[in-house]
């Protein structure tokens, strides 16, 4: 028998859902952010000739669609989340030609360790927005963002621990602009 837990939210299959000791909800479809935020930051990656970009939080991938399709042939894109919630139509572009394409499906404090210091241009950040994540994720995609690269953060006007990330990184001599979104969630861009 078939609870009202066990069905489908939206149409979409239920799946087991791996957590982290601050982050314990059921995925739903209104993590997306919101596509105007993937077309901006399309457009940054077009206007500032980006060739790489690092998405920490992919959930279904609407966002990664615009971050892919933006980067030049030969750019470099890689995913981190801690479940694999990606579309039919987002693995599809992740298999797009020409570009250096990788989803790693794991914790972000373990899987940026191992990733190159200065090396990307665009770093987005949606993924667990507790502070006792969001601060130590931080202070590893610090070391990851290339100069002249920017780190932004969703969710930066609606919920607390991404406000206070920009309120401590603007002590530490990030400038940032925090931009309102359709839904009122918020969007920063940090930079030095």
């Amino acid at each position: 028998m078939q609870t009202e837990n066990d069905k489908p939210k939206n149409g979409r299959p239920k799946k087991a859902v791996v957590t982290t000791a601050t982050f314990t909800e059921v995925a739903r479809h209104d993590w997306n952010s919101e596509n105007e935020c993937g077309l901006f930051m399309a457009s940054m990656i077009k206007m500032s000739k980006y060739m790489t970009a690092l998405e920490i939080g992919v959930f279904e991938g609407e966002t990664s669609q615009h971050l892919i399709n933006a980067l030049p042939k030969g750019g470099q894109y890689i995913g981190i989340d801690i479940n694999d919630y990606r579309t039919d139509l987002t693995k599809a572009t992740m298999s797009t030609g020409g570009k250096s394409i990788d989803f790693i499906l794991g914790n972000s404090h373990n899987e940026l360790a191992k990733l190159p210091s200065n090396h990307f241009d665009l770093i987005f950040v949606d993924g667990d927005h507790s502070w006792e994540s969001i601060l130590p994720e931080f202070k590893l995609v610090e070391r990851l963002v290339a100069r002249g690269g920017v780190i932004v953060y969703h969710d930066t006007i609606h919920l607390d621990g991404p406000r206070k990330l920009v309120e401590y990184a603007a002590n530490y001599n990030y400038n940032n602009v925090t931009l309102n979104t359709t839904e009122g969630r918020g969007i920063s861009i940090l930079h030095r």
